[in-house]
């Protein structure tokens, strides 16, 4: 909570400071049943004096509160806002400075991150909680001392109060416990509802039937993910209607006990009044009061999730501790020494003792049926993971020792799993290099690196097209347009030590893709290294060097020519494929 109070001074001091107006408008409320009995008394007695004072007194302290609260309340929901915008903010700033991929592969760290997703209201209503508790606290000791000046037997309900504070734990308990229950349901749902949703997934979701299906399992995952929830929150209603029961029908026999004595002339009417008036307060003390612990205990468990995803963050880049730059360019190339990867709990690696020599200025063909842990390898080369054994050296420096931004500053590429960015033409390819955006003739000259010069052509307004049919005027491309423009995204860079194009023409035809393999292979530049995957053999005839990776081993590796000759494994995967396309 400290951090609270500290984000919402920080934020706006003058608005934090006048949160607490209401705080002062509640402790006027708890007042008026001690107005109303001192005018009941006057009454009796007949004194208009008294009775005009306590009129008085209850008035101003009803207009006054209003007016408080007035304040208090606008400050309260503005800061609230303002609160929230800065812890979003911030757990937006924290996931997204995470330097590699492993977390988003992660159930455990998608879980936790689900229960953040599925309470994003709960850090940005910290502010409110706290306030709300301050508010309760402030009303609470009013209450409590005005209940105490009336007559010593509603300390009887005081005691039942604070005796329901301790089974507030037991509501913290169901509620936590139903807050984990629901965080892999909570993400199926999500799932299951973007398959619904989504354009790419519609086909298939039509063609094959899926709709009914689709709808029995997001009912099935829906009920898995509320449930915990209402059945927590039914145990929570069970519990206060026990309370509330116990409560009041000790209230009914106090106040008995006491309307006996004030018709024998041992209690004051004004005591009595003044006990009727503050009975709804002390039980409104108990259940407010429960609700706090419960909203701060709920706050609490939010802020530590929050602090655990700052700490996981500092963790991931405690572990990332490199700080060298990258050369200009590269004089001997990329060397992989034993390289091994294993994803998460998996009980396998996916790379197993990877040894390869990348030289400077060559165009390196990695080829592999689909599985064969060549993306992994990719992401690897880009330190998007952290190897689970051996290293990655740049021109014989450890890559854990390069500045990884640094290092992917000098990178570029077009990947398997590419971005659709959904802006216009020109700004969907100049992405790959925000230094020139809004660049024409470096999107141009892209596009013609990428041979994809016709899919803008082909657009209305060209590279001012705006692409994606979800926005007004906006066009939609098909699977291989979206691809090529990925590709021409990934020629923006002039000068990157290595060019990874990792699958980039999964989308498109086998010829298109070889006339496009044979460009890159091309262009091959010194000081830079070019790395093709595929899955598709009869692509890299033209590279020098290719690489075969089965089962996450690297089995065979020399140029094309000699690994045809040498009729093994990649002969035979070359001359299978090539039957395909006889």
């Amino acid at each position: 909570m400290a951090r609270v109070l500290a984000t919402a001074v920080r934020v706006s001091p003058w608005q934090s400071l006048l949160c607490l107006f209401e705080t002062l408008g509640k402790v006027l409320a708890a007042l008026s049943p001690l107005f109303i009995g001192v005018f009941a008394a006057g009454a009796l007695k007949q004194d208009l004096r008294q009775m005009l004072c306590a009129a008085a007194a209850l008035v101003g302290s009803t207009a006054a509160n209003t007016a408080l609260q007035a304040v208090g309340v606008n400050a309260r929901v503005r800061q609230m806002e303002l609160v929230g915008h800065t812890f979003d903010a911030q757990i937006a700033e924290l996931t997204a400075r995470i330097p590699t991929l492993d977390h988003l592969e992660n159930a455990s760290y998608l879980d936790k991150l689900q229960i953040l997703r599925d309470n994003e209201n709960a850090l940005g209503g910290a502010l409110n909680t706290l306030i709300n508790t301050i508010n309760t606290l402030a009303y609470a000791v009013s209450v409590l001392l005005v209940a105490v000046t009336a007559d010593w037997r509603l300390l009887i309900l005081i005691a039942l109060g604070a005796a329901r504070l301790l089974t507030a734990r037991w509501s913290m308990r169901w509620e936590k416990a139903a807050e984990e229950a629901a965080a892999a349901p909570g993400r199926l749902t999500r799932h299951l509802i973007d398959l619904t949703v989504s354009p790419a997934a519609g086909a298939e979701t039509r063609v094959f039937g899926h709709q009914s299906e689709l709808r029995r399992r997001i009912r099935l995952a829906v009920v898995g993910w509320r449930r915990p929830t209402v059945r927590s929150t039914d145990r929570n209603s069970a519990l206060a209607g026990a309370n509330s029961v116990l409560f009041f029908a000790t209230a009914v026999v106090l106040l008995g006990w006491m309307t006996r004595d004030a018709m024998a002339g041992t209690v004051s009417v004004q005591s009595l009044v003044v006990a009727v008036g503050v009975l709804q307060g002390l039980q409104s003390v108990s259940s407010s009061f429960v609700s706090a612990v419960g909203s701060l205990t709920k706050v609490g468990r939010n802020c530590a999730r929050f602090l655990w995803l700052r700490d996981y963050a500092d963790e991931v880049a405690a572990v990332h501790t490199g700080r060298r730059q990258p050369p200009d360019r590269l004089r001997d190339g990329i060397r992989i020494e034993r390289l091994s990867f294993r994803y998460g709990d998996s009980a396998r690696d996916s790379l197993t003792d990877i040894s390869l020599d990348l030289p400077a200025g060559s165009v390196v063909a990695l080829v592999g049926e689909n599985g064969a842990g060549k993306s992994t390898l990719v992401k690897l080369l880009a330190g998007l993971y952290r190897p689970t054994g051996g290293r990655v050296l740049v021109d014989g420096v450890d890559l854990a020792d390069l500045d990884l931004i640094g290092w992917r500053s000098r990178m570029s590429g077009a990947f398997q799993d590419h971005a659709r960015f959904e802006l216009t033409a020109q700004r969907s390819v100049g992405a790959g290099d925000l230094a020139v955006l809004d660049d024409p003739e470096r999107v141009l000259r892209a596009l013609h690196d990428a041979a994809a010069e016709d899919v803008v052509n082909a657009l209305p307004a060209g590279l001012g097209t705006r692409l994606g049919t979800t926005w007004p005027g906006g066009v939609d491309l098909s699977g291989g347009q979206w691809q090529r423009l990925a590709i021409a995204r990934g020629m923006m860079r002039q000068s990157p030590l290595l060019m990874v194009l990792d699958e980039p023409t999964a989308a498109l035809d086998a010829a298109t893709e070889h006339s496009l393999f044979e460009r890159y292979a091309e262009a091959r530049r010194p000081g830079r290294v070019t790395l093709l995957v595929t899955h598709r053999f009869s692509t890299v005839a033209a590279a020098d060097l290719v690489v075969v990776l089965d089962q996450g081993r690297v089995i065979e590796v020399g140029p094309h020519a000699e690994l045809l000759a040498n009729q093994g494994h990649y002969a035979n995967l070359y001359e299978l494929q090539g039957r395909g396309y006889r």
